[in-house]
């Protein structure tokens, strides 16, 4: 048989989290991997996996594995013991078909059944009511056995510490190289500094709890890595789960793509605005008491939160107690185009509509009329004030139209009541970036923020 793998991607985050970990250590291609190469590295991960927080953290990743069951855990040869078993993996290792059973790759027939102290979330021998077709296991060849063996070396240590919760790991797919390669190069420089320390502190961690929290952290990590982003189009799965014997556990965040996109074109000038607006947004915070960013960090984010799930987050950009903004319309349009899918006609209508409501509110310094705007908890109450302000515009002789009647129906409220909020957000966020000076010399604003403490760059 060659010496040659033959690796490819499988699609299996596990499997394929295994070949990130591995071509990092090895710096080399994919497919110049070879048996002799895996050889090596599982003798190198033999000695990290015994050491304490290792096995620790392996009793949720492979339990009952020769590692961390009670039989075998304390024996001076552990070492010895899990590389002899993964040495007995890679001399199996058979040659690549167009037809095999491996239910992972399809490329090699597997070899057994292998259960959840080689392959996580799977299979548990005789308990096995839970399992498709009462299976015991999994069928796997035995490469990507042992490629899961690797795993752990690129998972992201978040132990949730919510009731009635156990999960504890965080696993990156994604459909882009590049982000899985980055994402693996600094797990792997993070082993690299346990080994040069001799200070083994297990998978990566960076005392994160909460698990959305700890996904940003990981985008940031990726995309600080490259200014060069444009033309990658990655869909990116965090599997968070425990392989604990007294229960499994799974959660899947799916990141959309848009999201992607908008957080690696965030404008130079307003990335700090940015940093600034995520930190104002952590809850539950004595911002007089905090030190640093552990004191916060794992504390719910509103924008991480409405990233993730899809929802809104432009009112996080004003205040309108305070009558301000917290960055500059270049950032929001950015956010609306990229992450809402705002078409540019529709944008620049709602900014011209910001502007004239804007004027009108200076002119007639009407309190009144952005009471109304900002009060207004439903559709037809704001495109009431709306209509109000066209209506007084038109008997005091002003002849410019508030907007058109095409405008309305295609760009400020294209669908009715649907997504009304978000006109209001924009609207209101132009009006107090037009006017918030104005409003502090006149007495709108009632009372003034405190200053808040800025993101450290």
């Amino acid at each position: 048989m060659s010496n040659n793998l033959s690796l490819k991607y499988t699609g299996n985050p596990f499997v394929d989290a295994g070949i990130f970990a591995l071509k990092r250590k090895l710096k080399k291609p994919i497919n110049e991997i070879t048996k002799d190469d895996l050889k090596e590295e599982a003798l190198n991960i033999s000695d990290i996996y015994v050491t304490p927080a290792w096995k620790k953290n392996l009793y949720s990743i492979f339990p009952n594995n020769v590692l961390v069951n009670p039989k075998t855990t304390k024996k001076d040869n552990l070492n010895e013991l899990y590389f002899n078993e993964l040495l007995t993996l890679i001399e199996s290792i058979s040659e690549v078909s167009y037809n095999g059973t491996c239910v992972s790759c399809g490329r090699r027939d597997a070899v057994k059944t292998f259960k959840r102290d080689y392959i996580p979330l799977s299979g548990s021998g005789s308990l096995k009511n839970y399992f498709s077709f009462a299976n015991e296991g999994v069928e796997y060849c035995s490469l990507c056995a042992i490629l899961i063996q690797f795993a752990p070396l690129i998972m992201y240590n978040c132990p949730t510490y919510a009731k009635n919760e156990k999960k504890q790991f965080l696993l990156l797919h994604s459909n882009s190289e590049k982000v899985m390669d980055y994402w693996a190069k600094d797990a792997i420089n993070n082993i690299n500094k346990q080994i040069i320390f001799d200070n083994f502190t297990g998978c990566y961690n960076e005392n994160y709890t909460n698990p959305i929290n700890a996904i940003f952290n990981i985008l940031d990590k990726i995309i600080n890595l490259d200014d060069l982003w444009g033309d990658e189009n990655p869909s990116l799965t965090f599997y968070y789960f425990t392989n604990f014997n007294k229960g499994s556990e799974l959660e899947i965040f799916s990141l959309p793509n848009p999201i992607f996109h908008f957080l690696t074109k965030i404008p130079l000038n307003e990335y700090k605005n940015w940093k600034n607006i995520i930190k104002k947004e952590y809850n539950n915070v004595k911002w007089n008491k905090v030190n640093d960013k552990n004191d916060f960090k794992n504390k719910s984010n509103n924008i991480y939160n409405g990233l993730l799930n899809n929802h809104s987050i432009l009112r996080f950009f004003y205040s309108s107690k305070y009558k301000k903004t917290y960055c500059t319309w270049k950032l929001v349009k950015h956010y609306i185009k990229e992450v809402r899918n705002m078409d540019e006609k529709r944008i620049d209508a709602i900014k011209e509509l910001g502007d004239k409501l804007a004027y009108y509110i200076k002119d007639k310094n009407s309190k009144k009329t952005l009471y109304n705007l900002e009060k207004a908890s439903n559709y037809n109450t704001f495109r009431n004030t709306l209509r109000k302000v066209s209506k007084n515009k038109i008997s005091n002789g002003d002849n410019e139209l508030l907007f058109t009647f095409d405008d309305y129906v295609m760009y400020i409220f294209p669908e009715g009541n649907e997504n009304w909020k978000e006109t209001q957000d924009l609207l209101l966020f132009r009006i107090y970036e037009k006017l918030h000076d104005w409003m502090v010399k006149n007495k709108y604003v009632e009372e003034y923020e405190d200053e808040f403490f800025e993101e450290e760059e």
